[in-house]
């Protein structure tokens, strides 16, 4: 009796903790549903100045000018990196998403599984219970697959065996065990087996991608047993992120909508998206950080570099081969080489009279010209 009484205890302090913490979650939500238009406007405006100035604290500068009387320059830029930033979230809220809406809120199984949800199994731990067992194992599974596929195989043959097939034949095994244990109604197995390799196709692929992402930014891992121990972690870290957030909308799924952007600010912090994302903003504006052929200076300005002889200023007043890290405003900041040197310097943007910007030539083939000369005949001798 002691020890019930102490088990009931515990378990309704673990239901009053839950209960204060999904009662503060919801207080956030009413205070953004209230105050949603302002917090948007604060946020957009707060996150774009936030890009504009890692870029800034990159480049060791700083405009002439005030940047929040550019609103729709502060809001582009947010509108991209936002992009970016739902792009990652969607990926790693998809396959619980799907493994949960689409077969375990599906009406027949559901209702089935209602039936054994009672005061020794109340609903929090049936859904830890099918979490674990039919999402964590089976995912780990298929990640062991798609590790011992490339393993292996060096060819497609690897990505068809990890990325499609693993998925496939976890499914179906699962999906019979889960269908045999809930008695659930006929051929749920194949609808299992369908949100599964959903599920496990795009949650491996998501690792995936995640991993290359990690690569570029530390090369010297892939040397450590081709990659593969790099790799295989890089997919365990996924799937444990792909539980948490499972676990989470089996909760509520308004509670994403936090813990989602969340995750992907920390997972781009983690592969330095953060370091070259506002540099391509600034570039996909045309703000900067764009390299130009040629920049004409002006006259008084040229006549000044032009006495400076480690400046490498042309005849014509041009200078060849420069980065143009900022080029908005009275102020132009840019960058080049000469004679193994790295110049960086601030001038007025009146002094540039023509900017040749880069643009990479297409390579061509060159055009097989229809003779109209009949073919030679091989039983002719040629003469020189």
């Amino acid at each position: 009796m002691g020890m019930q009484n102490k088990r009931r205890t515990s378990n309704s302090h673990a239901t009053k903790t839950q209960k204060r913490q999904a009662q503060s979650l919801d207080m956030v939500f009413e205070f953004i549903e209230k105050h949603n238009w302002k917090l948007f406007r604060i946020a957009s405006l707060g996150f774009g100045f936030l890009i504009f100035l890692i870029y800034f604290c990159q480049n060791h500068f700083y405009p002439d000018f005030d940047l929040f009387s550019f609103l729709s320059l502060l809001a582009t830029a947010a509108l991209m990196g936002g992009l970016m930033v739902l792009v990652i979230a969607f990926g790693f809220c998809a396959p619980g998403w799907i493994w949960s809406e689409a077969f375990f809120n599906d009406k027949p199984i559901s209702a089935k599984l209602e039936q054994f949800i009672n005061r020794d199994m109340p609903k929090e731990r049936m859904d830890h219970h099918l979490i674990n067992r039919y999402f964590f194992v089976p995912g780990l599974l298929c990640i062991v697959a798609f590790w011992v596929a490339l393993y292996f195989f060096n060819d497609g043959t690897a990505f068809t065996l990890g990325l499609l097939a693993g998925p496939i034949v976890t499914g179906l095994i699962f999906g019979l065990f889960l269908q045999k244990n809930y008695k659930l109604p006929p051929y749920s197995w194949a609808k299992f087996a369908i949100a599964a390799f959903l599920v496990f196709f795009i949650g491996n692929f998501v690792a995936f991608l995640s991993t290359l992402a990690l690569v570029k930014e530390a090369p010297a891992a892939v040397k450590v047993g081709n990659g593969l121990p790099l790799m295989a972690a890089c997919f365990f870290v996924a799937l444990l992120v792909f539980t948490i957030i499972t676990a989470v909308i089996r909760s509520n799924l308004r509670y994403v909508l936090i813990i989602s952007p969340l995750i992907a600010a920390v997972l781009m912090l983690w592969s330095n998206t953060w370091v070259v994302l506002p540099g391509k903003i600034v570039n996909l504006l045309g703000l900067g950080n764009y390299q130009a052929e040629q920049v004409i200076l002006n006259s008084d300005l040229c006549e000044k570099y032009k006495a400076i002889e480690g400046y490498g200023v042309k005849k014509n007043c041009s200078l060849n081969d420069v980065h143009m890290i900022w080029s908005m405003g009275s102020t132009t900041v840019m960058t080049w080489q000469f004679a193994n040197q790295e110049f960086k310097v601030k001038i007025p943007s009146n002094s540039i009279l023509s900017t040749r910007i880069y643009v990479p030539k297409a390579v061509t083939e060159p055009e097989h010209q229809p003779s109209s000369l009949p073919p030679p005949d091989p039983n002719t001798t040629q003469t020189p």
